[in-house]
């Protein structure tokens, strides 16, 4: 996540004087070994006035029972604290801005950053909104992680560390609410990316450069079920500013932002007569895993899937009625305002940060009525007038009205497409694309957050109203796609700008289309396709490449064949990322000159239009008295892209392997650090790169191939029989490195597996494998 560069740059250090000042590695040993999670036997519990059982399946995924809601939250509590508290610790201290009390000054930027944007106080809002129903639930989870607490360090991080884990409270649940906002609200990187290049690129330069949604890329939501849904409703149009000005960019495509994929059919297009569901959230891969896979016994319904270690929620999965996926709209929620300062009133206030091993850090934090305003000294503001204007960050993220947690929760005790849409009234961020399906057959596409509507000059005037955002129930076509592309064409009624993804959308609706009747395995197949619809959209023009020496003559031979299949075998996707890699620095390192790295990252439909022709200027080297074609160009980055290949993996092509070199690398903060990194990171060869349907992003800066962002899960929902439906997620259920469970799963994730969380049995009838723990409350002894 977000968090992860901040410990290894602080631990690498830190780690090193800890581990010396240590008895010997011997007692690092026997303290890993006494923080393992008991998982069986019976604990009793003087905090506790119920009975729970907490039954481990074999793939770890733990089916909680209780005799009231209240015990099964509290045993989720327990649980995730057996598991994961290390991970629930650095996320709450990330978003209320107390990393530098565990790891130094090193953690100050990021410290100062949650501060300024004022997450512990939208934290204390969350709290302050939750209905009755849901603060029930989140005080027996926290009784239930401090309860763990009081029982010993359940993390070995904290012996690294040499600290001790610090009591759970309910305003730590309600900071993790933010902590996917954060990650997720899109809106910064198109402001910084618009300043910046505004000094670099002429108006037509950025506007290619930052390429408009193109009229091939499907939307998610069709015309037609648009016109008959939102046909009434009075066209708002796109801000003059964002549609006329020479920097703005409506449907900008970066193509570099989180993405996820979901997709829905009914009955009509399934083996079963009953609709599928899949879902797959990409987000940064790391160890332990994001989620916590759960069933949750409550006493209406039971509840499974993917619960977020820190609170009491299932965020993503089914229950009786019906299964719900969500991915990222893409909508731009986020503007950094610039405004004289004498036109604003400013506010101040200060903010104690506490370093350990340092001086304390006063933080002045100023505030408009937008918005905070943002300190250079901790905010990359590059192409903003700093020097005479105050930087406004205008946020859904901390919007106080956020009821996030409660719609969570209400989406937990759904009973169907109307009260699944009614929960999702008063979610704020991260706006969110949520694919549902229902038990009845209905299939169902909502959108729910906060989306602001600006005026003229880009200001806010206000949000769309709730039952007037993107939605649908049983569209025409029977089904429902989303690979973070455009939500919605022209006859939706309000402008949508912000950044999207192209290139997953269409291969979804192309596979879909290419198969009648869906089943489970279809779907996941689908999940694990690896073809790349940028790549074959693209080759033609690859292929008419003139490289110059023998291996790149070679390589383009190997390459006239292919079909843009990036599987883990063979030379062809390690030839066609270092291609596009070198091609890409070839195309505008020129033009963007020592700001050249600021901005290389793939920027596929850009370059998709340099090589079709109609950004193909941009082949040219400016830097040059002779003028370059794209055949040119495009020859010369594959005999740059070769010779750096064979340096580092040898001369012969056929020898080279892309699962080698591409592997998913699930990292922890204390990946890296000598001793101990190996006890905690785990890495396996995947296929695809980042406009596959099955993810795998890889960095252009760095010098290897190594996967950092990918499915986090992967779900598909069977609505004939919501026990077939299946799960995976990596590298495993456990946080503790010496568990069997922390990364388990990871080569059946690469793989395609993928296992059922049956709710037809109780812990009385256990699945063969499992491990049962049962929590006794003083009242039952």
């Amino acid at each position: 996540m977000v968090i992860k560069w901040i410990f290894r740059v602080v631990l690498g250090a830190l780690v090193l004087v800890l581990l010396a000042a240590a008895t010997g590695t011997g007692w690092v040993a026997w303290r890993f070994q006494s923080s393992r999670p008991q998982q069986t036997g019976e604990v009793e519990l003087e905090a506790f006035n119920g009975r729970a059982w907490v039954v481990r399946d074999e793939n770890a995924t733990a089916h909680i029972f209780g005799d009231s809601d209240e015990d099964v939250y509290f045993a989720l509590g327990y649980t995730h604290a057996s598991e994961r508290f290390f991970q629930m610790d650095l996320a709450r201290r990330f978003v209320q801005g107390r990393l530098s009390e565990l790891f130094g000054e090193r953690a100050l930027r990021a410290d100062a950053q949650a501060r300024i944007k004022g997450f512990p106080q939208a934290s204390q809002a969350i709290l302050a909104n939750l209905s009755n129903e849901s603060r029930s639930a989140v005080d027996a989870y926290v009784a239930g992680v401090n309860a763990r607490l009081e029982s010993g360090t359940p993390a070995p991080e904290y012996t690294i560390l040499r600290a001790a884990p610090q009591p759970w409270q309910a305003a730590d649940t309600a900071a993790l609410t933010l902590y996917l906002a954060d990650s997720l609200a899109a809106g910064t990187t198109e402001d910084v990316e618009r300043a910046s290049l505004r000094e670099l690129l002429t108006p037509e330069q950025f506007s290619q450069f930052r390429s408009q949604y193109p009229a091939w890329g499907p939307t998610t939501l069709k015309d037609e079920d648009v016109s008959a849904a939102f046909g009434d409703i009075q066209q708002v149009p796109l801000p003059a500013i964002i549609h006329e000005a020479p920097f703005g960019d409506a449907l900008s495509q970066p193509d570099n932002l989180p993405g996820s994929n979901a997709w829905v059919v009914d009955g009509s297009r399934t083996v079963s007569g009953s609709p599928l569901l899949a879902n797959d959230p990409h987000l940064s891969l790391g160890a332990p895993s994001i989620w916590y896979m759960v069933r949750l016994e409550l006493e209406d319904t039971p509840v499974v899937g993917a619960s977020t270690p820190g609170t009491p929620f299932v965020i993503l999965g089914r229950n009786a009625y019906g299964a719900w996926g969500f991915t990222n709209t893409g909508f731009d929620v986020i503007d950094y305002v610039e405004r004289d300062p004498a036109s604003v009133t400013l506010t101040e206030r200060t903010e104690t940060i506490r370093v350990k091993g340092g001086d304390d850090v006063e933080l002045v934090v100023r505030e408009s009525d937008l918005g905070p305003v943002l300190d250079p000294a901790y905010f990359s503001l590059d192409g903003f007038d700093t020097a005479n204007r105050v930087v406004i960050l205008r946020s859904t993220v901390t919007d106080p009205g956020n009821d996030v947690a409660d719609a969570t929760h209400r989406i937990m005790h759904s009973t169907g497409w109307d009260s699944f849409v009614e929960a999702t009234r008063g979610w704020t961020a991260p706006m969110q694309n949520m694919h549902y399906a229902g038990v009845d057959g209905t299939i169902g596409y909502s959108t729910a957050g906060l989306l602001p509507i600006r005026n003229e000059t880009g200001d806010w005037t206000g949000f769309v109203p709730f039952d007037e955002l993107p939605r649908i129930a049983n569209p025409q076509g029977g089904s429902i796609a989303s690979g973070n592309n455009l939500v919605a064409g022209d006859a939706y009624p309000y402008p949508l700008p912000g950044s999207y993804g192209v290139y997953r959308a269409p291969r979804i609706e192309a596979l879909l289309d290419e198969t009648p009747s869906h089943s489970l395995a279809s779907f996941n197949a689908m999940q694990m396709d690896v073809t790349s619809e940028f790549a074959r959209r693209i080759h033609a023009d690859l292929i008419s490449a003139t490289p110059e020496t023998d291996l790149g003559l070679e390589a383009l031979s190997i390459m006239e064949r292919w079909t843009g299949d990036l599987s883990v075998d063979g030379p062809e996707g390690l030839i066609f990322s270092a291609w596009v890699k070198a091609l890409s620095h070839a195309i505008y390192a020129d033009e963007l000159g020592g700001e050249f790295e600021r901005f290389f990252f793939p920027r596929r439909l850009f370059l998709e239009n340099v090589l079709t022709g109609d950004a193909s200027s941009w082949c040219d080297n400016v830097e040059t008295e002779s003028r370059e074609s794209c055949a040119v160009t495009a020859g010369l980055a594959l005999d740059t892209a070769m010779n750096e290949l064979a340096v580092l993996y040898g001369p012969d092509p056929s020898l080279w392997n892309w699962g080698e070199l591409h592997q998913a690398s699930f990292d922890h903060p204390l990946t890296g650090v000598p001793l101990v990194g190996d006890w905690f990171t785990v890495r396996t060869p995947v296929g695809g790169d980042g406009s596959t349907l099955n993810v795998a992003h890889f960095s252009y800066r760095s010098d290897d191939y190594s996967v950092y962002h990918g499915p986090s899960l992967r779900a598909v929902y069977d609505l004939s029989d919501l026990d077939a439906s299946r799960f995976i997620h990596a590298p495993g259920q456990s946080g503790h490195p010496w568990s069997r469970h922390y990364s388990d799963l990871a080569e059946r994730w690469a793989a395609g597996d993928s296992y059922e969380i049956r709710t037809d049995w109780t812990p009385d009838t256990a699945p063969d494998g499992s491990r049962t723990l049962i929590l006794e409350g003083s009242r039952n002894r």
